[in-house]
């Protein structure tokens, strides 16, 4: 009899707290309209800043592809090297002397003296550009390990160097360590 004293007690805890919880926790109703959108705003196929960024990118390459091919149809060659490898590297740059200065347009003066200062302007570039190439070609060719001195030795000439087949058997053991007898 006890027992269903206690578990009608136990029930009406239950229901107790179901009520506090259905009077503190918002309806699903409720909650689903909040969740739903306020507006309906239609989706942009492009966004306008994608779009703007990626035509900015299209121009700028387009002009870099322009410019470069210009100025490969202008440059000069500015250093001429021999595949020679039996040269020394200073004689392996060959500086071009025979680039003569292209003949001025014939018309009015201003023509004549800008083709005048372009073609100096050339070739003070490219008398510089074999200038250094030089000095690099002899830098190289001068250049030394930074470790080289690690790897000498007081012995390094007994190392170096090959016993003669004349030498005594004394005379050999004086390369082997000393052992003791």
């Amino acid at each position: 009899m006890e027992l269903i004293g206690e578990e009608k007690r136990i029930q009406e805890l239950f229901s107790e707290l179901r009520l506090a919880d259905e009077q503190t926790v918002p309806s699903f109703a409720a909650t689903w309209i909040r969740a739903q959108p306020q507006t309906y705003r239609p989706q942009r196929a492009f966004n306008l800043s994608f779009v703007a960024a990626a035509a900015l990118l299209v121009c700028a390459l387009v002009s870099l592809a322009l410019w470069s091919r210009q100025w490969q149809r202008n440059s000069v060659a500015l250093v001429s090297v021999s595949p020679v490898t039996t040269a020394r590297p200073a004689d392996a740059v060959a500086v071009n002397q025979d680039v003569n200065p292209p003949t001025p347009v014939q018309g009015s003066p201003s023509r004549k003296s800008r083709a005048l200062k372009l073609a100096a302007r050339r070739q003070s570039l490219l008398l510089a550009a074999n200038r250094r190439a030089a000095y690099e070609a002899k830098a190289i060719a001068s250049w030394q390990s930074p470790t080289a001195t690690l790897l000498d030795s007081p012995s390094a000439e007994l190392l170096k160097t090959l016993p003669q087949l004349n030498q005594t058997v004394d005379e050999l053991k004086s390369f082997l360590p000393s052992s003791p007898k």
